[in-house]
């Protein structure tokens, strides 16, 4: 196909063009990774590697790599005036800076998310490690062409997917009245095909989203270890954020977003300050922008305090689907514990854990584990019982040799027959077995 049947991609300003903004959230765990030989291939150019998995920046620990080069930053914090200052150096010495100030504006979400994080999370018990541009591409989803805008962050090593669609034959953005129950969900709908910008044609695929947004990532990781690990087993979660000027009549709204009609929830305003006010139910939190001097902190804190809820939700379902053993499930639980009991958080913060734990999915899964924990706890004590057993039958047999050890000293201390002795101590053993094992298996 022809240069010319290549798409475009909208770039626009989110806080300055819209009055909605929609984000779909996805969050991933690695349960299982399957360890594999290296083999003596010579290893892609870090650049070619983050091209062909369709990274355009990534940053972590202080360094920020990019397809022109690598930059080196440092944090700042200003508890003052709550803010967080970023400084950029290029590790080339002959190079400016200013080479670089496209990819510093497009990683501003970086650097907004960061401060949330240090506004709003224990750092004792929380980090962000990574952070992930992602390219722009294009989707079919029933005949409907969409760009998707991604982004992808490491919290406390899970993976959180990000993205924002945009409706290519108009240019708008999806609002928050075109995401209306399931059919409208895309975080799970399946697509028709995947398109990349340097790509002249639609490419087959019927995975979600931010599938193939996850596989990109995994692969790129899977990579970057020189195929010693690949992801074998993963769990993921679904949230929808959305940040809106306009406060709709939340009940009807979150049921109708949800598809969850004719059911009662509590919907308060989590967020003590005049900013924004911020609303959250199981998987879905919808913030109201009060100006547009302060939606920019209320679409980044609104997103963070979403990822903490979905990252308590994804931990009680491994806690719940994949511990096998009592000590692992106790010791998931004690994590869930930890988080929920945070200090040094804001009431906001505050509030956020307190309406987590008021979910119906939160109570649901809590009285699961607490059931699979009892009923581990009772297997445990089963098997520490039939070990019980297993070593007092081996007790019974030591003792019955050592009665027939003493047998000889009889005969010959007081004449009695060895083998009458004999047959009595096995008689006697033998009747107070069948007595023990008849005890045991009627209890």
């Amino acid at each position: 196909m022809s240069k010319e049947n290549k798409k475009k991609q909208i770039s626009f300003d989110m806080e300055a063009t819209v009055k909605d903004c929609v984000v779909f959230m996805t969050a991933y765990n690695i349960n299982m990774i399957k360890k594999k030989l290296t083999y003596f291939k010579k290893n892609d150019k870090l650049k070619d590697l983050l091209s062909k998995h369709r990274i355009s920046i990534l940053s972590s620990n202080g360094n920020m790599l990019t397809q022109k080069g690598k930059l080196k930053y440092t944090t700042q914090f200003n508890p003052n005036k709550q803010s967080l200052k970023f400084h950029f150096t290029a590790c080339n010495k002959n190079e400016n800076i200013e080479k670089y100030q496209d990819e510093i504006n497009q990683m501003s979400w970086f650097f907004s998310l960061t401060n949330s994080m240090e506004l709003l999370l224990d750092k004792a018990l929380f980090d962000i490690s990574e952070f992930i541009n992602m390219e722009r591409f294009l989707v079919s989803v029933n005949s409907r062409l969409l760009q998707v805008d991604p982004i992808v962050f490491f919290l406390n090593s899970v993976i959180y997917v990000n993205y924002e669609l945009i409706d290519y034959s108009n240019g708008v953005p999806l609002n928050k009245d075109e995401i209306y129950g399931k059919g409208n969900n895309y975080n799970i709908i399946p697509v028709d095909g995947v398109q990349y910008f340097d790509e002249s044609e639609m490419t087959a695929n019927s995975k979600s989203i931010p599938h193939v947004i996850f596989e990109n990532v995994a692969g790129f990781i899977e990579k970057l270890t020189r195929h010693k690990f690949q992801v074998e087993n993963y769990s993921y979660v679904h949230n929808i954020f959305v940040l809106t000027d306009t406060k709709p009549d939340l009940h009807n709204y979150f049921s109708n977003v949800l598809g969850a009609e004719g059911i009662n929830f509590e919907l308060n305003n989590i967020n003590t300050n005049n900013a924004y006010e911020y609303y959250s139910q199981d998987f879905m939190g919808v913030v109201i922008a009060k100006s547009n001097e302060n939606r920019r902190e209320a679409l980044f804190s609104g997103q963070l305090l979403e990822a903490f809820k979905m990252h308590v939700y994804l931990k009680q379902i491994i806690g719940y689907d994949l511990e096998n053993k009592l000590t692992e499930t106790i010791n998931r639980q004690k994590e869930i514990d930890l988080i929920s009991f945070a200090c040094g958080v804001p009431i906001i913060t505050i509030n956020t854990i307190n309406n987590i734990k008021n979910t119906e999915s939160f109570k649901r899964r809590k009285e699961a584990i607490g059931f699979k924990i009892s009923y581990l706890g009772i297997l445990h004590e089963r098997k520490k019982n039939r070990n019980a057993l297993l070593l007092n039958v081996l007790l019974y047999i030591l003792s019955f040799i050592g009665g027939i050890s003493t047998l000889p000293v009889l005969q010959d201390e007081f004449g009695w027959s060895f083998k009458c002795c004999f047959i009595v101590l096995t008689a006697i053993f033998a009747g107070f077995g069948v007595l023990w094992v008849w005890k045991e298996r009627k209890n």
